[in-house]
């Protein structure tokens, strides 16, 4: 097929959708494959949360680096360097042998994925000219939610089959995504970017994450007053304050924390936290409940779970005309009530549950991802000065991710904790007030510093070149 001037931005969007798809894909078939690697592999269930949460930590370290690299290197360059690490950490997963094996092909897809996610936005931002930028992201957009939508019902049908083919199916995804990209993408960079990366803030952070998730996850196994628990936890704190002192340092940093003294932006990043941590959260212990303790098969239960994740295809496109009437606060606040409703319905499961006691919440929590989701980084940007966009978007990103991370890490905590004494289903009932305390707080911080502000117009959208989904 021939490539014109016209057409290249159109395929260029259609290769960096391919790497959003894989990656948003990749985000929730693997939780319903859960119970068929513990299975296989033998594996603990501290090791299942390793399998989520290492991915994620790297994730997050890396994607504000990542998306800088792209900016000095080559945006183009740096993606398809992304899509050829995401494919060789689904390769690894695939074959994987072991439980650590298993975490460690976890590690290298996230490597990748911190490449794909902020830089097949800024692709679609160098590829169109500004008048049809809008029309462009809304596309990215839609396949964003469609791959969360449908992830778990196809998730389920593969793993049926053979829980590996949700690794293999990545990589005719990723082949796709570089044959497009190198064939149609120009290559693109901040010609002003200086070449300087923030190496002691990265390991800082690295090392800080990791001890303190470490701490958290293991501490059931080593003991919450032992002292490789307490170590390990200090440890953690002391290079996150190693950290906060870096960032304060120097001239680029990963987090510039100046920016949380702005209200809106601090206000939709404290409710983008609350959703993202109550999110994953759910979506790890949900499909095992469904599966291990229902009885349902895995396509079943990709089935069953979709009413958490099929209203963001339905509401998504309606979000611009509800920000624009209601305003942001008022649709983000509601939205995080109907999610702080829908736990507290999901903490009354017990012995004699089924699943029609699960619907009512995850069709509240469904419909609350939607009203949250999409409002977010108008509000975040609402005052925020336009030179500050770039990093401010890129901050919003990683907090997103962080949030699953440390949701997984402290709600499994309390679920680890309880399961010497309790039932799975106590629990996992007990565990979710951590969500709830969370989704309230989200909801008071929500209300009281979330600023409306009118739907971005198309000239404003490059403003947001590095927002992502979950």
């Amino acid at each position: 097929m021939r490539l014109t001037e016209r057409s290249r931005p159109w395929w260029t969007l259609a290769g960096a959708c391919a790497g959003l798809f894989l990656l948003m894909l990749d985000s929730t078939v693997v939780t319903l494959a859960l119970p068929a690697i513990q299975r296989d592999l033998d594996a603990t269930e501290i090791g299942l949360q390793w399998v989520l949460n290492a991915y994620l930590l790297v994730i997050t370290v890396l994607v504000v680096t990542a998306g800088r690299l792209g900016d000095m290197f080559g945006r183009r360059r740096l993606f398809l360097r992304g899509l050829a690490v995401f494919a060789a950490g689904s390769v690894l997963s695939a074959i994987a042998w072991s439980q650590g094996a298993m975490i460690a092909g976890r590690v290298v897809q996230g490597a990748g994925g911190a490449a794909l996610l902020p830089l097949s936005i800024a692709l679609v931002a160098a590829a169109f000219p500004r008048d049809q930028q809008a029309r462009a992201y809304g596309i990215w957009a839609a396949v964003s939610a469609i791959a969360l939508g449908i992830g778990p019902l196809a998730g389920g049908l593969l793993i049926d089959l053979e829980w590996r083919l949700i690794f293999w199916i990545n990589l005719p995804i990723a082949a796709l995504g570089v044959g497009i990209v190198s064939w149609a993408a120009r290559e693109s960079r901040d010609e002003e970017a200086t070449h300087r990366i923030d190496v002691p803030g990265l390991i800082a952070l690295t090392g800080g994450l990791t001890a303190t998730v470490l701490a958290l996850v293991e501490a059931n196994s080593w003991g919450w007053g032992s002292a490789r628990t307490i170590g390990v936890f200090a440890a953690g704190v002391v290079l996150l304050a190693a950290f906060w002192i870096t960032e304060h340092r120097v001239r680029q940093p990963i987090i510039e924390f100046a920016l949380f003294r702005n209200g809106p932006y601090f206000g939709a990043t404290a409710a983008a936290f609350a959703i993202v941590f109550a999110y994953w959260t759910l979506m790890f212990f949900q499909p095992q409940y469904l599966q291990n303790q229902l009885d349902y098969s895995a396509t079943a239960a990709g089935l069953l779970i979709l009413p958490i994740t099929v209203p963001m295809i339905f509401v998504s496109p309606f979000s611009g005309a509800l920000i624009a009437r209601f305003g942001s606060r008022a649709l983000m606040t509601v939205g995080m009530l109907a999610a702080l409703g829908g736990l507290l319905l999901l903490t009354r499961i017990d012995a004699g549950s089924g699943y029609g006691t699960l619907l009512p919440g995850y069709l509240l929590f469904g419909i609350a991802l939607g009203l949250v989701y999409a409002p977010i980084s108008a509000a975040a940007m609402a005052a925020m000065p336009g030179e500050k966009a770039g990093i401010a978007s890129g901050v919003l990103s990683m907090n997103r991710i962080l949030a699953g991370a440390v949701g997984l890490a402290v709600t499994g905590a309390i679920f680890h904790s309880l399961r010497e004494d309790h039932s799975f289903t106590f629990s996992l009932a007990n565990s979710i007030w951590v969500l709830v305390g969370v989704a309230a707080a989200g909801v008071v911080l929500t209300w009281a510093f979330v600023r409306s502000a009118p739907a971005p117009r198309p000239s404003e959208h490059h403003l947001h070149h590095r927002r992502f989904h979950l």
